[in-house]
């Protein structure tokens, strides 16, 4: 596991936007459209013939993925937003409330919760240069109380930094449930 303090001293950034979404309405709405078309394609595949069947396989599973919170990201660098992210705040990299919410990250590091349930990660920060290129992304889970960056590294993060920023993130707009 990785030190959140030194990943955020690290940081370099000259704007940050969080995001939401594997979740509401939009979230609602895209699994009924996708769960539809895996319907579809699944009696296309009882009549097709055994060619056919691979290609169908593969769509499949692509659509499974994107409505499979468990594997989706609500932002990645190769797909950019997920179907149901919403923007929530903008930062610029001298804005208070990034400063504040680096200071909830901060926090030493005491005790960390391992709870069993697999992540899912529907609120992020993702930090830009100037030219609008992604320099890295943090993934959040606030059910599981885990942070991980765009690699996948998990971060430690101490039990008092989630119920700071998960208020700090709903101030800012974040519909983030209550657990």
């Amino acid at each position: 596991m990785n030190n959140l303090s030194k990943f955020i001293q690290s940081l370099r950034f000259d704007y940050a936007v969080s995001y939401s979404g594997l979740r509401g309405e939009k979230f609602i709405n895209l699994h009924k459209e996708i769960s539809e078309k895996i319907d579809i394609l699944l009696k296309e595949r009882e009549i097709s013939r055994f060619m056919e069947k691979s290609k169908l396989n593969r769509q499949i599973t692509a659509l499974e993925d994107e409505i499979n919170i468990y594997k989706s990201r609500i932002f990645t660098i190769e797909s950019g937003l997920h179907k149901s992210t919403v923007q929530i705040h903008k930062f610029q990299m001298k804005d208070k409330d990034i400063s504040e919410i680096f200071d909830i990250l901060k926090a030493e590091f005491i005790e960390q919760v391992a709870w069993m349930c697999p992540p899912v990660f529907r609120d992020a920060i993702v930090f830009y240069s100037n030219d609008d290129k992604v320099s890295e992304i943090l993934h959040i889970c606030f059910d599981c109380c885990r942070i991980i960056n765009q690699n996948g590294e998990l971060f430690d993060v101490d039990n008092r930094v989630f119920p700071l920023l998960k208020a700090k993130l709903m101030q800012l707009g974040h519909q983030i449930e209550s657990n």
